[in-house]
């Protein structure tokens, strides 16, 4: 008989197996980039062919360079700001709060839609300090909900916004930079050239042919004259940072800097106020 948890995502929802795979088989390394024994858990839960990604290595190794960058920024904001309320964005099944030894923070908040809360809370607990909420980024009472703590506020946004057209992407930044005060974001920024190449992609050419890539930028920058309450305050290109994981050819090509700009995954940090 088989107990295990049935997974009904499908298109962009289907995505967050993804990064579970990536990190569950990560920290089965010796020279792990991140350890999440809880990702490892709750894949022996989940009924779904985790086989079919079995060659996405490149996929693999980036989602969990961009975890660890991510982890270490929230880390960091976390020690200046104990008392600070975070939120994540499109937050599927990703363990961060466990994985981060559940920090005694104002509050933390995991949101995403109905159907990945649904199987969020079939596979992790909530709390009195953990609350998850399933409804859309784009309801924007979650800006209302963090902005009446009156604490300093960290947004991660994670593997969800290139999914997104550009004009809604422009719309969201603009929109929280006017509801929210004193708070940092971080995500990723997809590789300018992937945009419109999903099928190209080791990983996502396996998901549902809704699946597209459809935003990311050159010049981060330029997202500042989407409202003059943002502020570009760092960013990480991720071949930087990848311990010599990414592929023998693909490191040899980001000497190059037109290839550099262009097939790097980022890491940003925005500043809002």
């Amino acid at each position: 008989m088989n107990d295990k948890i049935e997974s009904k995502l499908a298109n962009v929802p289907e995505t967050m197996l993804i990064t579970l795979w990536a990190k569950a088989t990560e920290t089965e390394r010796a020279d792990a980039l991140v350890k999440d024994e809880k990702v490892v858990e709750m894949m022996g839960k989940i009924d779904y062919d985790f086989s079919k990604l079995k060659k996405a290595s490149f996929s693999q190794s980036g989602c969990c360079v961009r975890a660890g960058l991510i982890d270490m920024e929230a880390k960091a904001f976390l020690k200046d700001n104990p008392d600070a309320v975070v939120i994540q964005l499109g937050a599927g099944i990703d363990a961060r709060y466990e994985r981060l030894g559940k920090p005694k923070v104002g509050h933390w908040y995991d949101l995403d839609l109905p159907e990945a809360i649904e199987l969020r809370r079939k596979l992790l607990q909530e709390s009195d300090e953990n609350t998850f909420l399933a409804q859309s980024l784009f309801d924007y009472s979650w800006c209302d909900k963090v902005k009446a703590t009156g604490k300093p506020a960290l947004v991660i946004i994670e593997g969800v916004m290139m999914y997104f057209e550009p004009k809604e992407v422009q719309s969201f930044f603009s929109t929280i930079a006017q509801r929210l005060d004193n708070a940092v974001v971080l995500f990723d920024m997809l590789a300018f050239a992937l945009v419109g190449n999903t099928k190209k992609h080791d990983s996502l050419k396996k998901m549902g042919k809704e699946v597209e890539f459809k935003w990311s930028m050159l010049n981060t920058k330029e997202m500042e004259t989407w409202n003059n309450r943002l502020h570009l305050d760092k960013e990480y290109y991720m071949s930087d940072y990848d311990h010599g994981r990414f592929p023998f050819i693909f490191r040899m090509l980001y000497h190059i800097p037109y290839f550099y700009r262009r097939f790097n995954q980022r890491v940003v940090k925005l500043k809002i106020g």
